[in-house]
């Protein structure tokens, strides 16, 4: 760097680089790569009945200010007229904002055989399955905020009848009279978000062709 001048996109790239603890960006490279693929597994390993639609929430189609509000209401409705019921729960969140939002909900889930577990990367995680009461899903519903990465709700037979993945993906099983009766709970706007996935890709493929 030339005496007065300001330094060059490199110059400044290398004394940032220069700054950084490789060893820890690694390590924390590692565990997010861990994480991602520890998401996709779980997304993988949970799927409803062969016999029954899978539903999506469109997220665009809800105010964004209010989507998480928006999808437990959806969740509590969908759990209500799928006449399968909910037998298991399983959640992942990330302690610390659960707690803020609901402690006595945080405390429900670990005196239910939900672990925390330590992290070196944050203050800790909520996490496994259990078996289900009212209190229990009450809880877990209070829980939908950003904080709560994912959460599943199963029957008897283990197959899912809603499902959270990554905050923001919300997949729901019905049959097509169940799908009738949410359309009947919901007001309009809150049932029209839940579609297909094709009916989701139909929606993203007109909006691209608009642009």
């Amino acid at each position: 760097m030339s005496n007065g001048s300001k330094p060059s996109g490199s110059e400044r790239l290398a004394q940032m680089l220069g700054e950084v603890d490789m060893d820890e960006l690694e390590e924390a490279i590692k565990a997010r790569m861990e994480t991602t693929k520890k998401a996709s597994g779980f997304h993988e390993s949970v799927d409803g009945p062969d016999d029954e639609t899978k539903y999506i929430l469109d997220k665009d189609g809800l105010p964004s200010d209010r989507y998480h509000e928006f999808a437990r209401t959806i969740t509590e409705a969908v759990l209500d007229v799928n006449p399968r019921k909910v037998a298991t729960v399983g959640v992942h969140g990330i302690d610390e904002f659960l707690r803020n939002r609901n402690e006595e909900a945080v405390k429900t889930l670990l005196e239910s055989e939900i672990s925390y577990v330590e992290s070196e990367y944050n203050d800790g995680t909520i996490q496994g399955r259990c078996a289900t009461t009212p209190d229990v899903v009450e809880a877990v519903l209070s829980l939908y905020i950003p904080g709560l990465t994912h959460a599943y709700f199963l029957d008897s037979e283990g197959e899912a009848i809603a499902a959270r993945f990554d905050d923001t993906l919300q997949y729901y099983w019905l049959s097509e009279r169940a799908y009738r009766q949410l359309g009947e709970r919901l007001n309009p706007d809150l049932f029209s978000a839940v579609m297909t996935q094709k009916e989701l890709e139909q929606i993203i493929e007109r909006e691209r062709q608009d642009r």
